[in-house]
């Protein structure tokens, strides 16, 4: 059982929960603290002491972290960022001196030199660190409890009969505070006038309410006339208005719901339910520091969806541990070496190796690739992290980001060679890779030579890489003496489980899940009545159905909301929900859209250009067609006309006259030529036989002319009826 850095565990009975704050890297001891106790400090406990309580049953290890603070950044206010940020630069070089910070003794003059360099107060200082690490460590643990302020979403109860809401601005009357029982009255109100007479409107129900609730009535006995005047309840503060009837409502019942009942079921599902369908002296362990990086693979690729395409080459990003130089993460694809596609690679970083390598068809066991940690530093390239989008990898994952100064690949050598090792592998196997004559004079056109798609490419890096975790054996590996007394190979696997024995307490362990989306990039679809659109697709998801999203967009309109999505599959897409910070529901492809599923953006989108380039060329020939059978149509409505014999005398009754008469007349004249003749002069296929055969006439057979009958024929079948029953 490996303990890792923040793990948090809690004991049965008590209902403590201890968070491992630091472990030892050679020791066998880590810092622990209380994370619910008010003035809890950092405690030291020995490893074996929380396993034994760990595996006696008396722990357990919480799967998820209760104070686990992971915001959107763009949806955080600026100064809940500058309260977050200002709490940090206060204890950043006190959380960060470990392991001196944990050690009592020494903890009170660091803070004393903190209180004389910021002029805080000691109080506030132990209340920020206390925060810090009570709450996993993260600087978004410094973020304000804001969110648990107030009541949304509650009703304020009335306090010496004071009115809620705003005061009015017209008028000399108070207002009226809606109490449960008026509430009660208005759901009344909607099901006995709105709801079951749809002779009312939503604002003739609010009055026809006033009139029968809140009022009282007195009838003149001289001249029987009906005169309404307001309860005494409602006589000083007035009734209640038409916001308060509409706000309630929305309160208390679901506007789709009362439609649906209003108009009957059948009704509205006709015609109102929506429509659907990412060097090794200065490290000290396994996760201490990532290297990425990303090249232009030197290969040429056609597509999936018509291998004579060629889509040129693919980008490939590989992510190195810096200590075991075990390659922890890659991604093939055709974004160019920007935040998506490190984004892609570091996702790829926290997923379970085995099922990313049984999705592309290779089975491999768990300890062939155990990777799926994330790291305590990464190292890359400014353009592509230093994008806005890394600060949720930094504030809600706690990884420190380095960025290597421009034009200095030398600061991220170790992955740097990965590119140089990996091609040696593949080069001479693949088709379509480009050797030193590419574009030289007479040189050959290795485009032409493109056999592999994107996911054989894949498949190849794969098999690359798990080679070279497994097999490949590190020349001019700088061990440490104590790599050295255990006499391990310099292999990547064997340097990463050494270290994790050993040396490591830098691995952070999250849901997969919430990395992956955390890292995926954003953009805005938009809710029709055909579903979720986004890059031309439809999508559908539980919540949208539950909340009758696509009856609404009918209804109303569309609207825009927030999606995650992978860019290798759209398949599904994240959709954000907007009151719970960093939860997402899935979303499925639609049938409308199924002829792009197990697609990727990119061959989505030319899929759809091929689609536009195939209309466009179409486009002229129907455009002829129509002038054709526009022509076509004139010509034989002037035939007829020219046809027409010269207006007579006969008046317009006389010529409607017998419209049955030669009604039957012209079907008797069609039937002859309309005939199959068959076997005889007239076929073009006749059938000799030798021998005549007998014809039987059917008794009684009455000749149909197939026209509408007449009055006396009805009557005379109803008097046959009727003979019959009795």
């Amino acid at each position: 059982m490996i303990l890792l850095r923040n793990d948090c565990i809690e004991y049965k009975g008590t209902g403590k929960v201890v968070r491992i704050l630091w472990k030892h890297p050679t020791h066998p001891y880590a810092v622990i603290i209380d994370i619910n106790a008010p003035k809890a400090m950092p405690e030291i406990q020995q490893i074996a002491a929380l396993e034994d309580d760990l595996m006696t049953g008396i722990a357990q290890r919480l799967s998820t972290d209760p104070y686990s603070c992971i915001v959107n950044e763009s949806l955080l206010q600026e100064k809940h960022k500058k309260i977050r940020k200002d709490a940090w630069e206060l204890i950043q070089e006190l959380v960060t001196n470990e392991p001196a910070i944990y050690a009592a003794d020494k903890r009170w003059g660091l803070v004393l030199d903190s209180i004389e360099k910021s002029g805080s107060t000691h109080k506030v200082i132990y209340l920020k660190m206390r925060r810090y690490w009570q709450r996993s460590q993260t600087m978004n643990a410094l973020l304000p409890d804001y969110a648990n302020s107030g009541g949304k979403g509650k009703s304020r109860d009335t306090k010496d009969g004071v009115k809620r809401g705003r005061p009015r601005i017209y008028g000399d009357q108070s207002g009226l505070n809606v109490t449960p029982e008026i509430r009660k009255v208005f759901r009344v109100a909607v099901l006995r006038y709105y709801v079951s007479d749809k002779k009312f409107t939503f604002k003739g129900a609010f009055n026809e309410m006033i009139k029968d609730f809140f009022c009282q009535r007195s009838i003149n006995p001289d001249t029987g006339m009906v005169t309404h005047y307001p309860n005494m309840d409602v006589a000083e503060t007035g009734f209640p208005t038409f916001a308060q009837f509409n706000y309630w409502l929305d309160q208390d019942n679901d506007r789709i719901e009362i439609a649906r009942k209003r108009m009957t079921p059948r009704v509205y599902d006709k015609d109102f339910r929506g429509l659907i369908g990412t060097s090794t002296a200065e490290v000290w362990g396994p996760g201490a520091r990532y290297q990425i990086d990303a090249t232009i693979a030197d290969v040429f690729l056609v597509s999936r969806l018509n291998r004579n395409k060629i889509i040129g080459r693919p980008v490939l990003y590989v992510v190195i541990d810096t200590f075991s130089r075990m390659i922890v993460g890659i991604y093939v694809g055709l974004e160019g070496p920007s935040w998506v596609g490190a984004m892609m690679a570091l996702a790829n970083t926290a997923s379970d190796k085995q099922a990313f390598c049984k999705k592309f068809g290779r089975i491999i066991e768990p300890e062939e690739w155990p990777c799926h940690y994330l790291p305590a530093t990464l190292l890359g390239d400014r353009g592509e992290i230093e994008a806005s989008a890394i600060e949720m990898l930094i504030n809600s994952f706690n990884v420190t980001v380095e960025n290597a100064a421009a034009y200095r690949a030398d600061w991220k050598g170790i992955v740097e060679q990965r590119f140089k090792l990996l091609p040696s592998k593949f080069k001479p196997y693949v088709p379509g890779y480009i050797d030193v004559d590419y574009r030289i004079r007479g040189g050959k056109d290795y485009r032409l030579d493109a056999v592999l798609d994107l996911d054989q490419f894949t498949k190849i890096i794969i098999e690359c890489a798990l080679y070279y975790n497994n097999h490949h054996q590190i020349e001019g590996y700088d061990k440490d003496h104590n790599i050295a007394a255990d006499s391990i190979a310099t292999v990547p696997i064997d340097l990463w489980e050494w270290g994790i024995a050993n040396s490591s307490g830098s691995l952070r362990a999250y849901p997969e899940d919430l990395v992956r989306f955390s890292l995926l990039p954003v953009e805005q679809a938009t809710v029709t009545l055909n579903g979720i659109r986004f890059h031309g697709t439809f999508y559908t998801c539980q919540k949208a159905i539950q909340e009758h999203w696509f009856d609404r967009a009918r209804q109303k309109g569309n609207w825009k909301v927030n999606v995650s999505y992978d860019p290798r599959d759209q398949d599904e897409i994240y959709l954000h929900d907007a009151s719970l910070s960093m939860q997402f529901h899935v979303c499925q492809m639609t049938e409308r859209s199924r002829s792009y599923r197990q697609m990727s953006t990119w061959e989505i989108e030319q899929q759809q250009n091929t689609e536009r380039h195939i209309s466009a060329n179409h486009q002229p020939k129907q455009q002829l067609a129509s002038a054709d059978l526009a022509a076509n149509i004139q010509n034989i409505v002037q035939t007829a006309v020219i046809q027409q014999p010269e207006a007579n005398a006969e008046s317009a009754a006389s010529r409607t006259k017998n419209i049955r008469t030669h009604r039957a007349e012209e079907k008797a004249a069609n039937r002859q030529p309309e005939a199959f003749h068959l076997g005889n002069k007239h076929s073009s296929q006749s059938v000799k036989s030798s021998s005549t055969a007998t014809i039987v006439p059917f008794p009684g057979v009455i000749e149909d002319d197939y026209g509408e009958p007449d009055i006396t024929e009805i009557l005379a079948t109803k008097s046959k009826d009727g003979d019959a029953k009795q």
